[in-house]
């Protein structure tokens, strides 16, 4: 499967940092500079600049620049191990995702701002008209579940579910290609950007947990 735009720049500036041709603290080229560079657009830049950050691997200091974090040992994740499960399942994979993501949800509802709220119902908007051209609808059905986990305003969580979005990148499009999956999945965006937006943690709590254990029992029936 290919790499989506952003993954890809991700990948290649990892193995920059990592290299040490970008070392600690030293400031990176511009978004523009980067798009160039890479040959994407600037939208894809923005984009893979962001989950860098989520993963401290980046830090964007607004009207200074993007400056590589001043931690050597960062790309040595802790939650590193968790790299060798790509043989895991997927059930495997979305129960992880069961533990960690009702409560991003419940915390977004609780921290967010109200234009991150906004943001959420707009995505869910997205993913629904990119559903009825028969678009690729992956990229924004990934960033709405960052949106929130962004929005949690607890980076540790955000970047375990980083690291649970990479390893089940494939698993998610197969999930998708279950039948009814990505209709269901605009259907819960929508109600969850709906309970965040009015302040309602509990509710966005219980509709995350139940987005997510659909789509295990649509799996567990997929393989009977």
């Amino acid at each position: 499967m290919k790499k989506l735009a952003h993954e890809e720049i991700i990948e290649k500036m990892k193995l920059r940092i990592a290299s040490g041709d970008w070392k600690p603290g030293v400031r990176l080229p511009t978004m523009r500079q980067l798009a160039e560079h890479y040959k994407l657009s600037i939208t894809a830049v923005r984009e893979a600049l962001r989950v860098l950050e989520t993963q401290r691997i980046v830090s964007i200091e607004h009207g200074r620049g993007v400056f590589v974090s001043n931690d050597p040992e960062i790309l040595d994740n802790p939650m590193v191990g968790l790299k060798g499960m790509e043989e895991g399942s997927l059930l495997q994979l979305l129960e992880a995702r069961l533990v960690v993501e009702p409560e991003l949800a419940a915390y977004c509802a609780a921290r967010a701002p109200s234009s991150q709220a906004k943001r959420l119902l707009g995505l869910a908007d997205r993913m629904e008209q990119e559903m009825s051209v028969g678009g690729n609808h992956f990229a924004t059905d990934v960033l709405f579940h960052q949106t929130i986990a962004d929005g949690a305003n607890n980076p540790l969580l955000a970047q375990m579910l980083s690291v649970i979005a990479d390893l089940s990148a494939q698993g998610r499009r197969d999930t998708d290609k279950l039948p009814n999956m990505p209709e269901k999945a605009v259907g819960y965006h929508r109600l969850i950007a709906i309970a965040i937006e009015e302040r309602q943690a509990d509710q966005a709590r219980s509709l995350m947990k139940a987005h997510i254990q659909d789509m295990i029992n649509a799996v567990k029936g997929s393989v009977r």
